[in-house]
């Protein structure tokens, strides 16, 4: 069995390219509440009066439900924890994508002995 350097795998990883094609994602619909491959967040009351930075983030999957953590092992599903999304920044899901190859590849390389 063969063993290839760290070098080898870095260097694969770095120069294969990643071509995928994605289907149309559905527009972003605030009313609705569906805000596809983006991030949500929603200010904290009193607390976001006080110090404006601080509020609440979401997760949103491809069809644009929003998932947030609120608690210990609680997971809201198209129920956002402190009311609306307030700001949401949508993902370019080409980088996204390529990122998480390319870790789940690397990841694999180096696992294997």
């Amino acid at each position: 069995m063969e063993l290839k350097t760290a070098y080898d795998i870095e260097h694969m990883g770095s120069t294969r390219t990643i071509q995928h094609e994605f289907w149309p994602l559905s527009p972003i619909d605030s009313k609705k509440a569906k805000f596809p491959c983006c991030l949500v967040w929603t200010p904290l009351p009193v607390v976001s009066w006080l110090a404006p930075f601080i509020g609440h983030t979401g997760i949103c999957r491809e069809d644009g439900t929003v998932l947030d953590f609120s608690g210990s092992n609680f997971v809201n599903v198209d129920n956002f924890a402190f009311g609306s999304a307030a700001r949401y920044l949508q993902l370019d899901r080409e980088q996204v994508h390529s990122s998480y190859e390319m870790a789940l590849f690397c990841t694999h390389e180096h696992c294997v002995v």
